[in-house]
């Protein structure tokens, strides 16, 4: 029975992390989002999500992630957790 338990916080407090397609923004600008379900994800983890995601595409170009903007949306464990960054590649 207290595997049980054990296996049911584990899932609420794990959440579950969907991250965008990278999006033209406009002026050179790209967008992606990470969005968190459920769980107590701490919010450095929401945002790194999308940190990461921005800086894998522009690796991919051959350049560097320059950060433009972040928002974050909701409230943790209680409403979805949306972290929203913008940025911009820029040659290394």
């Amino acid at each position: 029975m207290r595997a049980l338990y054990v296996a049911g916080a584990v899932i609420v407090v794990a959440g579950c992390t969907t991250i965008s397609d990278v999006t033209s923004a406009g002026d050179g600008n790209y967008t992606v989002t990470t969005q968190v379900r459920g769980g107590m994800t701490p919010w450095g983890e929401v945002k790194a999500s999308s940190l990461k995601r921005a800086d894998e595409y522009c690796r991919q170009q051959g350049k560097q992630m320059h950060p433009v903007d972040m928002q974050t949306h909701g409230v943790r464990g209680w409403t979805p957790q949306e972290a929203d960054r913008t940025f911009s590649c820029v040659a290394g």
